[in-house]
């Protein structure tokens, strides 16, 4: 045998790679960051995972999505196909379990077995006396149920019942000497927060809350946006970050969303919620841009400190992300205590916001043109978004350089003493005022009550209302024909006609010829490629137009057009005068783009 063949087979030169397992999550993550518009390559390079493989995935992920519909976000293990009622409580359930987490509601293996048996005989009980299951919600079941879902361990303690004191003021210390030592000013240390804003709830006591409370869909999740509010020492308030339910919901159609033309950055997925994804593209596409040109309007260095909690849409490894950008995250149990935006400013913030919301009410329906329902029925995202942007605005500097008392040794005493409730009673005062004008009886503590509204447990009504809503949304977006990305002759041609305008621009202007030539000779080798998809649509285009001819039964035959077709080798092709993507004619070439010689 030969050296070459021994070396081959023995241990030490044994290239045998090991198989990697890739579950769903892995999977959902691969889908996920391609279809936020990282490129194939980056996602294998990333996970060290071969292209193929993640090729694979991409064209079998509708196969992906479904086995994880069921699973809320977790890591589901795929099982023999279930029915009954048994399933049908485990789906609504899972919905539970997530909203539970979502709420940071405290969980328990006795409260999710109540809460089975109660969805358990609630479907039971829509069935009648013909269904004969039975379900006691044993250990046995949790544990298979646990396995299903992955729900290992995922237990949410309540904030406000277990107080970290000791903590906090350790981290008031540690913090204090972070700051010193890395010389940040006011202006470099932000705070941000996350909140729900119902943005079209009513006082519950209110005529109009008690009509649509009997409506269908009263309580569904399309009625919440999320909202990311923050800003820094000095006082200086950052863009709202908003999520909404709806991708591109009707009132936004004509907005510009893309190039920021809203007073908000707006993003969405289907529960409107915050997820550590879109966290990160906050913080990499809208925080540090926005901060670093902060930086330099203030003639400052930019170096920044950010202060975050524990919260579980707040990813970890954020620290890293930026060597000019600092993330401290404040101990568990502490967010009561230490957290800056909850020390007054979004209580602030809803207040100013409902009152934007009545007074528009009120303009709307003072000259009996329209009801207070009718005005209500058409108040839309872009109204809503509209009204955070002045409620916002109405938050004064010296709010939001009071609310780091509790959390900074430093720079508290260049701000007054900050009281949260300061001129908040007034507000509240006000928008009664504008309540009464609108008929809606209401007194203050009905407006205290709705500023600080907190979504509680869903009801087993509501679980079964949102799954229906769940199952009509995804057969929606089944029916949705995905656009499909391609190439044709006529795009090409224009790409390669502004390619040709921009080297005549650059060749006007510099004065170093060698210079301008090789910057050409780059720019050819790096649209070779594009060059060849130009030249396979080219032919795929004669040979259809060619087939059509030969497909007519009664051929109408005419004279021949004169083709004229200068050499692709000399230069790129220009743009189409003809209307139909498709032609076959020629383009005409600006004459000094140098082709790509083959």
């Amino acid at each position: 045998m030969s050296a070459k063949r021994k070396n081959m087979t023995s241990p030490r030169g044994s290239t045998k790679i090991r198989r990697k397992a890739i579950d769903l999550e892995m999977k959902m993550k691969i889908i996920n960051e391609y279809e936020a518009g990282k490129k194939v390559k980056e996602i294998a390079r990333d996970l060290e995972l071969a292209h193929s493989t993640v090729s694979t995935i991409l064209k079998d992920k509708n196969r992906v999505k479904e086995a994880v519909k069921a699973s809320v976000g977790f890591k589901a293990i795929i099982t023999r196909q279930r029915k009954g009622l048994i399933h049908e409580m485990e789906k609504l359930l899972a919905i539970w379990f997530d909203d539970q987490i979502r709420k940071r509601m405290p969980m328990s293996l006795i409260i999710i077995q109540a809460k089975a048996r109660s969805i358990f005989e609630t479907l039971k009980g829509r069935e009648g006396e013909e269904s004969t299951e039975t379900f006691t919600a044993s250990h046995g079941w949790f544990q298979r149920f646990r396995r299903r879902f992955n729900l290992h361990n995922r237990s949410v303690s309540s904030e406000a019942a277990s107080l970290d004191i000791d903590a906090a003021e350790k981290f008031v210390d540690q913090f204090d000497k972070i700051i010193e030592e890395g010389r940040y000013h006011p202006e470099q240390i932000f705070n941000v927060d996350k909140t729900e804003l119902f943005w079209k709830k009513m006082p519950g006591r209110s005529y109009i809350y008690k009509e649509d409370e009997t409506m269908p869909g009263f309580k569904a999740f399309n009625d919440r946006v999320t909202l990311l509010l923050g800003g820094n020492v000095a006082g200086f308030k950052l863009k709202p970050f908003l999520i909404y339910c709806s991708e591109n919901p009707h009132a936004l159609m004509q907005v510009n969303k893309v190039n920021n033309t809203l007073p908000v950055y707006y993003r969405s997925n289907k529960k409107a919620r915050m997820t550590q994804a879109l966290f990160e593209d906050w913080f990499t596409n809208c925080f540090i841009p926005s901060v670093k040109h902060y930086c330099l309007e203030k003639g400052i260095p930019f170096k920044i400190i950010l202060l975050l909690d524990n919260a579980p849409g707040h990813p970890q490894h954020l620290d890293g992300l930026h060597p000019n950008v600092k993330v401290v995250y404040l101990p568990k149990n502490t967010t009561a205590i230490l957290q800056p935006m909850d020390q007054g400013v979004i209580a602030k913030f809803k207040a100013y916001y409902l009152c934007k919301t009545f007074s528009k009410a009120v303009a709307a329906t003072e000259n009996d043109e329209i009801t207070l329902h009718d005005f209500w029925k058409s108040y839309n995202i872009l109204h809503c978004i509209k009204n955070i942007e002045s409620a916002w605005e109405e938050v004064t500097e010296k709010c939001m350089q009071g609310i780091w008392e509790k959390c900074l040794k430093c720079f508290v005493n260049n701000s007054e003493v900050f009281d949260k409730d300061e001129r908040i009673d007034i507000v509240h005062k006000t928008i009664v005022d504008l309540a009464n004008v609108l008929n809606l009886d209401v007194e203050v503590e009905d407006i205290e009550e709705l500023v600080e509204y907190v979504e509680g447990e869903l009801t087993n009504e509501d679980l079964i209302e949102l799954e229906a809503q769940q199952r009509l949304e995804e057969a929606e977006e089944e029916e949705k024909v995905e656009v499909q990305k391609k190439f044709t002759v006529k795009g090409l041609a224009g790409v390669f006609s502004k390619v040709n305008a921009a080297l005549l621009e650059l060749e006007g202007m510099d004065p170093n010829v060698e210079r301008f030539t090789r910057v050409e000779q780059q720019m050819n080798e790096l649209l070779r490629c594009y060059r060849e998809i130009y030249e396979e649509q080219k032919k795929l285009t004669k040979q259809t137009t060619i087939s059509r001819c030969f497909s007519k039964a009664t051929p109408r035959i005419s004279a021949p057009r004169s083709i004229s077709i200068s050499p692709l080798s000399s230069r790129l092709p220009g743009p189409s005068t003809s209307p139909d993507d498709n032609s076959d004619d020629d383009f005409k070439p600006l004459p000094r783009f140098e082709g790509i010689n083959d």
